[in-house]
């Protein structure tokens, strides 16, 4: 069974039309409707209609709702214990490195004595993914090198690699290498 499945189920169980749910939220029709036909719905609009039908946060109905969304939209069967351990182990390394980045950022804002207004521009700047990359251009016109260091299995912020994001001409730039050699 999947959410969408459970979701009507439950609503016709409590004899509730598609108009008298919407009537009762203050939705339109069709959002009730795209919720059983699993079109993107947001998991707050599905909680706040579970909620009207009569089925509160902490409810078994609720969590089966949530869980089974996930399933659809992950594509992961978190009743499976092989795909419960995958999932922990991706959510256990994604906050690895998360804490890693935190150190990072922690140590050049100590190290560059950053005050507060600045660091109030990179929380804005974290907020904003345009400012980032315009930020990230800059830095690659001046030809400054990050003295973060580079991790592989760690995606970029927007999704895509360095690597493979062409500059202003459409064209990727290319990567710069040194030699050194020894007399």
């Amino acid at each position: 069974m999947n959410y969408t499945q459970l979701f009507k189920m439950l609503r016709e169980a409590k004899g509730l039309t598609h108009d008298g749910l919407a009537r009762l939220v203050g939705c339109h029709r069709n959002t009730v409707i795209n919720v059983e036909s699993g079109r993107p719905v947001k998991f707050r609009t599905i909680a706040e209609l579970m909620e009207k039908i009569g089925f509160d946060a902490d409810s078994a109905e609720m969590k089966s709702i949530a869980l089974l969304g996930l399933e659809s939209i992950s594509g992961v069967n978190f009743t499976l214990d092989r795909s419960t351990a995958e999932a922990r182990k991706k959510i256990a390394k994604f906050r690895a490195t998360e804490k890693e980045a935190a150190q990072i950022l922690a140590d050049a804002v100590i190290a560059e004595h950053l005050s507060v207004d600045q660091i109030r521009a990179l929380i804005f700047a974290a907020g904003h993914p345009e400012v980032i990359r315009i930020v990230e251009g800059i830095r690659d016109l001046m030809k400054v090198p990050s003295s973060i260091p580079e991790q592989e299995d760690v995606p970029a912020m927007n999704g895509t690699s360095e690597e493979s994001i062409p500059d202003s001409s459409g064209s990727t730039p290319p990567v710069e290498t040194t030699t050194t050699t020894s007399n």
